[in-house]
């Protein structure tokens, strides 16, 4: 599975977007996961563009359905 590009997340301000599970527990990376975010900014969309590199996370449009989740180790 490819990361997506910094245009992507500028592509995308406004919107809503959906990510992986990442390591962390703590309840703002889980309500993240559960609910996805929307990208406030240019800013934002550099700085999820960095995590998505740094924690080995991916972002989706569309929130993955349990069958896509399992079968990706999401």
């Amino acid at each position: 599975m490819e990361k997506n590009s910094l245009q992507w997340f500028k592509d995308r301000v406004g919107e809503k977007v959906y990510r992986t599970k990442s390591q962390c527990n703590c309840m703002v990376c889980y309500n993240v996961f559960m609910n996805g975010l929307y990208i406030a900014d240019d800013l934002h969309a550099n700085y999820l563009f960095d995590c998505q590199n740094e924690l080995d996370l991916y972002y989706f449009d569309e929130k993955p359905k349990e069958n896509d989740a399992n079968r990706r180790n999401i």
